[in-house]
C-alpha cells in the first residue's frame, strides 16, 4: 500500500517537472519568437510614418492649390458680381410687376355676401361687380390684388361658368374676399367718397365690408392661362 502511495508520488512530481519544462520551453521560444520579431515590426512602423508623412505633404500641397482656386473663383466672381446683380434685379423687378411674386404691405380689404343664404354669382357677374371694383381699385392706388387669395394680374380672367365665378381657371365662390395692397390714404377716399358701387351692390342685396391694414399678404400666380400663340420679334 505504501509502495503505491510512494509511486503516485513519484508520478506527479514528474508530471509537475514535466510541466515546467514544457512552460520554461514555451517561454524561451516565445521570447526567440520576440526578440526575431522586433526588427521586422520595427521597420514597418518606421515605413508606415514615412508614407503618412508623404501623404500628409501631398494633402498639404493640396490644400493650397484649392485655395488659390477658390482666390481665383472669388475675384472672378468680384468683377462678374456688378452685372449679375443688375440682372438678377432686373428679372426680380418683372416677376414682382407680373405678379409671380408673394407681397404684403399696408391697403384695404374688401368682403362681398349675399344677405341671405344665397349664390350672388349671377348677380356680381352680371353687373360686373368684381370687374368694376378690380379696376376702380387700380385707378385709386392698388399695386397688387387678389380675390378669394388668387392675384390678378394683366392676363386674369373673371367670368361666369354656370352658377360660380371662375379666376385663372379655377372656380370660387362666395364671399368673396378682395384685397388690395397700395397708397393706403388714396385707398381710403375712393372708398368713402369715390364711388358708388357699393351702394349699388346693397341695392342687389350684396353687403360689403371694409378693413383697412398696414399688414396684408397676397401670394403669386398658382395658375395663370399659358401663351400658345406669341412670338418674340426680332430687334
Amino acid at each position: 500500500m505504501k509502495s503505491k502511495i510512494l509511486g503516485l508520488f513519484i508520478l506527479v512530481l514528474f508530471i509537475i517537472f514535466g510541466t515546467l519544462v514544457g512552460i520554461q520551453i514555451d517561454s524561451d521560444t516565445y521570447l526567440s519568437q520576440g526578440d526575431l520579431n522586433y526588427p521586422i515590426n520595427r521597420d514597418f512602423e518606421i515605413k508606415e510614418i514615412n508614407e503618412l508623412t508623404e501623404a500628409n505633404s501631398n494633402i498639404e500641397k493640396r490644400i493650397d492649390e484649392l485655395s488659390k482656386q477658390v482666390e481665383e473663383y472669388e475675384k472672378e466672381r468680384a468683377i462678374e458680381s456688378i452685372p449679375l446683380s443688375s440682372l438678377r434685379n432686373q428679372v426680380n423687378k418683372y416677376k414682382l410687376l407680373a405678379g409671380y411674386t408673394p407681397v404684403k404691405g399696408s391697403g384695404v380689404t374688401i368682403v362681398l355676401d349675399g344677405n341671405l343664404q344665397e349664390n350672388i354669382a349671377d348677380i356680381v357677374e352680371g353687373k360686373r361687380y368684381l370687374i368694376n371694383l378690380v379696376n376702380e381699385l387700380r385707378a385709386f392706388g392698388g399695386e397688387a390684388i387678389s380675390i378669394n387669395e388668387f392675384r390678378i394680374t394683366a392676363r386674369s380672367e373673371i367670368v361666369l361658368a354656370g352658377n360660380h365665378i371662375i379666376i385663372n381657371g379655377t372656380y370660387i365662390a362666395p364671399p368673396y374676399v378682395i384685397k388690395a395692397i397700395g397708397d393706403t390714404y388714396s385707398l381710403e377716399r375712393y372708398v368713402e367718397h369715390r364711388t358708388l358701387i357699393f351702394e349699388n351692390m346693397l341695392a342687389d342685396g350684396i353687403k360689403s365690408s371694409v378693413e383697412f391694414s398696414d399688414n396684408i399678404e397676397i401670394l403669386g400666380i398658382v395658375r395663370e392661362k399659358p401663351m400658345q400663340f406669341l412670338e418674340v420679334m426680332e430687334e
